[in-house]
């Protein structure tokens, strides 16, 4: 198989990283899955290609967006290894973990903690913002929900096929090339953005509304966010709370 061509296919097959999840060794049938075309490039016979992807079972579990990256290094060091197939290289299964650790905190923080909320409010903006002016604007108000996907999936995907050449490439070196992302940096800056966008989104809806109940009730939900946060509720469980509550109100009515 042509080199370029399993690249491709690895960076496919990583979308179904979780698709075998267990609770036992969590990603590891998915990145296993994911790495075979790279490590069938490697010039081993049937026998020792079976050995090898068969060490890739071992407990991996990282953010599935920052995976690939993982994937490349461990193929980078397997290309690399001057002894047998036979001989478990430990500093590669201790790399493997450790980066898949570190990865999956930067991930969680990163893309679920602070990107995607930010699209999602640049999204909702971008609907509401423009719901009433011309027609050709209402196409916009429309497709916000399309806007959001293109919008976070722009990244995730550019960060899946980047990182998974990166890491082929250069290996384990390819962390300064994470760290000269500066992703905690641009966190920091979209957390900034993110709510100064969703207080001038306030502010525009408050302007449009013309009854006062929809203050009092973004007041009673700060409250009660509040109190919930108080009892040591997760801040997903207050968020579908909220979702739920306002859905319940409305069937009945309430505006």
């Amino acid at each position: 198989m042509n080199p370029f061509v399993a690249l491709c296919h690895t960076y496919a097959r990583s979308f179904f990283l979780q698709t075998l999840w267990n609770f036992e060794r969590l990603q590891n049938v998915g990145f296993a899955f994911s790495m075979a075309p790279l490590l069938g490039q490697l010039d081993h016979s049937k026998t020792a290609f079976r050995k090898l992807l068969r060490r890739q079972l071992l407990f991996f579990n990282t953010h599935p967006y920052f995976a690939p990256i993982v994937m490349g290094v461990v193929y980078a060091k397997e290309k690399a290894r001057t002894g047998g197939v036979e001989d478990e290289d430990q500093t590669l299964t201790v790399l493997k973990d450790s980066m898949g650790g570190a990865f999956g905190a930067v991930g969680d923080h990163v893309i679920w903690g602070t990107w995607r909320p930010f699209a999602a409010v640049v999204a909702l903006s971008t609907g509401i913002l423009v719901a009433e002016p011309s027609r050709s604007w209402q196409v916009c108000a429309q497709w916000w929900v399309a806007g959001f996907l293109c919008m976070f999936n722009a990244v995730h995907l550019w960060l899946r096929w980047r990182g998974l050449q990166k890491a082929v490439q250069e290996g384990p070196g390819v962390v300064r090339w994470v760290e000269s992302l500066h992703l905690q940096g641009w966190a920091a800056q979209l957390r900034r953005m993110g709510l100064f966008l969703l207080a001038v989104l306030v502010l525009v809806y408050l302007g449009r509304s013309s009854s006062s109940n929809l203050l009092l009730w973004m007041v009673g939900v700060l409250l009660g966010a509040i109190v919930l946060k108080r009892w040591s509720l997760s801040g997903f469980a207050i968020f579908y709370l909220v979702i739920a509550v306002a859905m319940a109100l409305s069937s009945f009515g309430v505006r």
